[in-house]
């Protein structure tokens, strides 16, 4: 300790310009890679969470792709209703399934006032389990609701603030979709057939993320809704089930995939076409994917500037231990010939080293810590979409800062021992004459 600030002071004394900016720029070095690695690190655990939360939403069809890349779907279904019971008793990665359709509904009228929707699905009351879509107003969608084919919709907060001025307001409110033509009898009449539709619940606004990636509804109704009423509904679940979209506990897209084909191949026999995708009813989605690697990019690119800035600033200290071991030559020398081991001098001056890269790394954090909710909130549009769902007030994070801390002392350490090396390696007697 008496030689560390032996050679402090000596240090300063010399070249106080030198040391000082010696350890501004180990300072700056550890304030930049601590917060590469904290905004990095917290970017990367929010997008996984956002992306992958609580596990992977797919899309599953009984068909083929075509050549515009849609689904070409096998009707009637190789699998009927059955394949929820047995894809939730017999596969561990299902968490929730849910029979989907296009509503076929892109607008809707309310008071003569005609309203467009981006999309509208036609399924069940565990879809919004699989989206995790809150009911803020009015009531749950309910297995009798299916069941019945109640003329029910359920739409989304947005939805009913525009239309509606408040979710408070839209309950209870009926709606009218677009006439479909519908054949009557055996002969090819067709009737324009109208039906309103009484709004019995508003679920939370989605994410822009889960909305573009899945193409989550603005309006969802019970898929039995949207058939005649004579029709029978058992009948109607065997014809929907060829379109599920299910929500797994598993992360790997490809591990879904082999645990879903596996259940239907036993349940079904092998000769049947099974089609898994990640994205929206309509096909693949490349958003998702273009997202990881933007996200992939900005991480790697952040971190290797910090570490490059911070290797430069670290040779700071080579700096400064170079003029230190030069102008200790003789010292050295004489040292090791009443007895100083190599190893004891190397000590030494690694001890140095590392000192004013912790003092470095201290100074740097302290800046880093006040520095960092600020530097967060400036990255966070760069990521589009996903900004609005980053939290910006999350804390420094531990892990982050003990790896640079260690990276930082790392590098501090060897450039403060790699100018000393030549001169314990030198031959004493040669040492001595030199001087």
């Amino acid at each position: 300790m008496k030689k560390f600030f032996v050679m402090l002071m000596r240090q300063w004394t010399h070249s106080p310009v030198k040391m000082a900016l010696t350890l501004i720029a180990v300072s700056l070095g550890a304030f930049i890679l601590i917060l590469s690695f904290n905004v990095t690190e917290i970017i990367q655990n929010q997008v996984e969470t956002q992306l992958n939360e609580n596990g992977i939403i797919v899309q599953v069809a009984n068909g083929s792709w075509d050549s515009e890349g849609s689904v070409d779907q096998t009707r009637p279904s190789q699998w009927d209703s059955s394949i929820q019971d047995y894809l939730k008793s017999d596969s561990d990665t299902v968490i929730y399934s849910a029979i989907v359709s296009d509503s076929m509904f892109n607008e809707f009228t309310v008071d003569g006032v005609s309203y467009d929707l981006r999309s509208s699905i036609a399924t069940e009351s565990s879809y919004f389990d699989i989206y995790n879509l809150e009911i803020v107003a009015g009531s749950e969608m309910s297995e009798d609701d299916v069941n019945l084919g109640s003329r029910k919709v359920w739409i989304s907060e947005e939805i009913a603030n525009i239309v509606f001025g408040s979710v408070e307001n839209a309950i209870g409110k009926w709606i009218q979709p677009p006439g479909r033509m519908i054949g009557r009898g055996i002969s090819d009449k067709t009737q324009n057939v109208v039906t309103q539709y009484i709004i019995a619940g508003v679920y939370k606004i989605p994410s822009e993320i889960s909305r573009k990636v899945y193409g989550i509804g603005d309006l969802v109704i019970p898929y039995t809704a949207i058939l005649s009423s004579s029709m029978n509904k058992e009948m109607a679940k065997d014809m929907f089930s060829g379109r599920l979209v299910i929500k797994s506990n598993q992360t790997n897209i490809d591990d879904v995939e082999q645990s879903i084909s596996q259940v239907i191949y036993q349940n079904y026999g092998d000769d049947i076409d099974i089609l898994v995708w990640e994205g929206s009813l309509n096909g693949e989605s490349t958003y998702m994917n273009d997202l990881r690697q933007t996200v992939q990019v900005f991480t790697v690119s952040i971190n290797i500037l910090g570490l490059v800035l911070m290797l430069v600033s670290t040779l700071g200290v080579f700096s400064i231990m170079l003029v230190e071991a030069l102008s200790r030559k003789r010292q050295i020398c004489l040292e090791r010939a009443i007895g100083a081991s190599k190893f004891r001098i190397i000590k030494e001056f690694w001890s140095w080293s590392m000192a004013m890269s912790f003092l470095g790394v201290i100074i740097g954090s302290v800046f880093a810590y006040f520095a960092f909710p600020s530097i967060l909130q400036t990255i966070a549009p760069l990521f589009g979409d996903l900004s609005s769902e980053l939290d910006l007030s999350v804390s420094f994070s531990l892990i982050a800062m003990m790896k640079s801390t260690l990276l930082i002392l790392l590098f501090g350490g060897f450039f403060g021992v790699v100018p000393v090396l030549p001169i314990v390696r030198e031959n004493i007697a040669e040492g001595l004459k030199e001087i």
